[in-house]
């Protein structure tokens, strides 16, 4: 072969590998605006941190949390829900255009080729529960007329006996038919379970046996640090087949008790009445760090080498790490 071929057979080589290192390039970038496009970047805009399966949030993440200032509950990035993408994948749905419908339909959704189901995360390593979310419809709600079953059994992290505390569920069984469910199932005030959630859930019941649609559905309880109690739970909707037009929310409703101190770590809830209460005599189980009022049955069977009396206000005893009685509930 001459020079001058060789050169230009060079000069095409060259050419050609130019050209596929570009095409490349342009398919990585594609490829990257449609993660984020999609996907998302991870800022959801709100005060909620970046969803997560992982369990709580931690003490820095807690300080960016809503304020209780007399609301239920409180609106997360304008309302709008933001559902993580595997939601979407796991009920059948792909993105068109910038609009969510089934495979194999020009337009919109056909509710027949949707995929209803739950997913409820495991608890993390210190028992507390992480997420729950689904794709909502009657194939997930109980048959009517079927009643919900005990519930007793299950003790979420940071319960405590004697507190007034509710077993919330993150799904609730209207929706899901979820009872004894561990993964399921909160330590929860009256406050968050029938004055937050339970009207956000009703709502959502009630689209689905109206309309027969389906709703994306999310609830993250949100912890601080370690504690055991959740601070909150984020909850999120979004119907399906109308694109949001009957149900759309993303809130935050709050586990507290007007009028009361929560130790979200023990679970123990102090009244104000209960803080203002003078000292008085308790009687302490050392060994089980239970006090109780004297004229309880736990106290007098509490032996001479675990009993120990004290005058002390129930602050000064819970502050302490002891915990009241179950039964005597001083």
């Amino acid at each position: 072969m001459s020079r001058s071929k060789r050169s230009d057979q060079t000069k095409t080589n060259n050419k050609g590998q130019r050209m596929l290192a570009l095409a490349v390039l342009l398919l990585l970038i594609a490829g990257g605006l449609f993660v984020i496009k999609y996907f998302g970047t991870g800022d959801d805009g709100g005060d909620i941190p970046e969803w997560s399966d992982n369990g709580g949030t931690s003490a820095e993440e807690q300080s960016g949390l809503p304020e209780y200032s007399g609301s239920n509950y409180v609106a997360l990035n304008n309302n709008v829900p933001d559902f993580p993408g595997e939601m979407y994948d796991k009920a059948g749905l792909v993105n068109s255009g910038g609009k969510w419908k089934t495979p194999g339909t020009l337009s919109g959704v056909d509710s027949r080729k949707l995929q209803p189901y739950e997913y409820y995360g495991e608890l993390d390593e210190l028992g507390r529960c992480t997420v729950a979310y689904g794709c909502l419809g009657l194939e997930t709600m109980p048959p009517g007329g079927e009643e919900r079953g005990d519930i007793s059994s299950i003790h979420p992290s940071g319960w405590a006996k004697a507190q007034n505390w509710e077993r919330a569920h993150l799904i609730a069984w209207a929706l899901s038919n979820e009872n004894a469910n561990e993964r399921n199932l909160i330590t929860g005030t009256h406050y968050l379970n029938y004055d937050g959630m339970r009207p956000l859930e009703e709502e959502v019941e009630h689209y689905i046996w109206d309309t027969g649609n389906h709703v994306l559905y999310l609830a993250k309880p949100v912890f601080s640090g370690k504690e055991k109690v959740a601070r909150g739970v984020n909850m999120m909707a979004w119907s399906v087949e109308d694109g949001g037009a009957g149900i759309s929310f993303n809130v935050y409703c709050f586990n507290v008790t007007p009028g009361a101190e929560i130790d979200y770590n023990t679970g123990i809830v102090t009244t104000a009445e209960q803080a203002a209460q003078d000292a008085r005599r308790y009687v302490i189980n050392t060994r089980s760090g239970v006090f109780h009022y004297p004229s309880c049955d736990g106290a007098k069977q509490i032996s001479a080498r675990n009993r120990k009396e004290v005058t002390a206000t129930r602050s000064e005893l819970t502050s302490k790490g002891y915990t009241p009685c179950g039964y005597c509930e001083p």
